[in-house]
């Protein structure tokens, strides 16, 4: 995988900006904020139109992140089949720091058929926290 590293601040309930330049891309949804469900929906709808093709969530209701990234994928395919290049891995992470989040991406994320050429750190949090987030990437 390529070490492109994208930092995205989003607050909840705000428009994402278009990301598809960045395709395909691993997101690492990192989960600072309560949010509806709607938004979770919309958010993980546009994660999987923007070009995802590997999704971790870390933070609370993670779990919820994964399962609609899951539903999203399935219905843009009309919950058929779909090409080999478009499998879209998910996972959560409700138990482990964020830094072995970040090492567990590093070492073992990898697309079976398709190379990842962006990490996106996906911030959904009221406020922005760049530093933190990238340093904690950079040292795990």
């Amino acid at each position: 995988m390529t070490n492109n590293i994208v930092y995205l601040h989003l607050k909840p309930d705000t428009v994402p900006d278009d990301i598809s330049a960045l395709a395909p891309y691993l997101a690492i949804v990192v989960i600072d904020a309560e949010v509806t469900s709607e938004w979770r929906w919309e958010i993980s709808k546009w994660l999987v139109h923007s070009g995802c093709l590997y999704m971790i969530a870390w933070g609370p209701e993670c779990s919820l992140w994964d399962d609609a990234v899951d539903w999203a994928h399935m219905e843009k395919f009309d919950f058929g089949d779909y090409p080999e290049e478009d499998f879209l891995p998910t996972c959560w992470f409700a138990d482990y720091a964020l830094e072995e989040v970040f090492e567990f991406a590093k070492v073992h994320v990898e697309h079976p058929t398709v190379e990842l050429r962006h990490t996106v750190l996906l911030h959904i949090s009221a406020h922005s926290n760049d530093g933190a987030i990238l340093r904690a990437y950079a040292e795990a």
